[in-house]
């Protein structure tokens, strides 16, 4: 990873090739960010600058074996730590596993994206509805690999991945080598809740908060990725407050929604005009849905409704209208009060909650629509 492949952040970049250049470099660094706007990304383009024994002043030389082997994140002397758990992807099925159990998982994931939540990390590895933590036997291996010479470069590397997932006892038995780290030796945090992270370690930390992506930056990654138009993609870029990962969730809310929207318009406009052979077909053809489906439906009618609440409070820059575009949304503004969305979305709750629970679908959906009916 170079710094020239990472999305914006270019204030933060000059800071840290500074630091380089002047050979102050802190041997404990945080980078706080927003979930989702490059720092791990940051991270890593950080560590192979220093370590690139051909860089520039601009960046490392993207071609030499140290270089790529950064690329491959299997240099000897960097090292990852994340939180993990219990999973049944793990053979054996250790009680306490560390980040080295995971390695070639996550190398394997890394290779597909920097820029990913928690969730989808702990999806990848399956650890189901647990959190993942950094927990004190984590910390006992991390001593132990950085009290070991470096193996080729003569500096190393740790790479924390949320240190705010670190227990109180993993925690205070990292400060000592935090705060006096073995020679040529970087601790590099990466935060999306540096609040949550013990005072002591922060105190002996340099902190770098990262702002948001630029607008402009994110909404050209997105029509990159998504071959989106550009006024879609700056409302995205905009809605995502410069999170990368929120900005291809809203995309694919958009997508998914799209697959929903001749139901939502049955539904409301059998609510609206009183068509109750259209209700009908609605709650009949709904209840034939998978139970996935049944759900993404839901949900994508809270998004709908979200957008009406969001036009009636002329705020339509808050809202990702749908192909059936303003004038279906302002019908509903105008036939929907407040009070009726608000239920609407308790009892789309309800049925979520329901349909979880295996209860039949096609009893839901005729439920639901008719509530939705008698209620307008």
């Amino acid at each position: 990873m170079q710094f020239k492949d990472i999305i914006g952040q270019n204030k933060i970049q000059d800071r840290l090739r500074d630091l380089v250049k002047e050979n102050r470099v802190p041997h404990a660094i945080i980078f706080n960010e927003v979930e989702g706007s490059g720092a791990l990304a940051l991270a890593i383009s950080f560590a192979q600058y220093m370590c690139c024994p051909n860089r520039d002043e601009r960046d490392s030389c993207g071609v030499c074996p140290v270089c790529i082997k950064f690329t491959k994140l299997a240099h000897p002397d960097l090292h990852f730590v994340y939180p993990v758990n219990n999973s049944k992807s793990i053979q054996g099925g250790d009680k306490k596993p560390t980040s080295d159990t995971f390695i070639p998982m996550w190398r394997e994931f890394l290779s597909k994206d920097l820029y990913f939540s928690e969730k989808e990390w702990s999806d990848f590895i399956g650890i189901e509805n647990k959190v993942g933590y950094i927990g004190v036997n984590e910390a006992s291996a991390i001593l132990r690999k950085l009290s070991l010479r470096s193996f080729e470069s003569g500096l190393k590397f740790l790479i924390l991945w949320l240190p705010e997932r670190m227990n109180s006892e993993a925690a205070n038995k990292l400060l000592k080598i935090i705060e006096e780290p073995p020679a040529d030796t970087y601790i590099i945090m990466v935060s999306s809740s540096s609040e949550k992270i013990l005072t002591t370690i922060l105190s002996r930390c340099q902190y770098f908060n990262l702002p948001p992506i630029e607008e402009d930056k994110l909404a050209s990654q997105l029509i990159e990725e998504f071959d989106l138009e550009y006024e879609f993609a700056g409302k995205i870029a905009r809605l995502s407050r410069g999170s990368l990962t929120k900005a291809r969730d809203l995309v694919e809310e958009s997508i998914n929604n799209k697959e929903y929207d001749n139901y939502i318009q049955t539904l409301f406009e059998a609510c609206i005009f009183k068509d109750y052979v259209k209700l009908i077909t609605f709650y009949q053809d709904a209840g034939q849905l998978n139970r996935d489906s049944q759900k993404r439906l839901c949900i994508s009618i809270m998004d709908f409704l979200r957008d009406v609440l969001m036009a009636k409070a002329q705020l339509p820059q808050l809202s990702i209208l749908r192909e059936h575009g303003n004038s279906f949304i302002n019908l509903c503004r105008d036939k929907m009060d407040t009070a009726y969305i608000f239920k609407s979305n308790k009892l789309l709750n309800t049925a979520i909650a329901d349909i979880e629970s295996n209860v039949n679908g096609k009893y839901i959906f005729c439920d639901l629509a008719n509530t939705f009916f008698v209620s307008l």
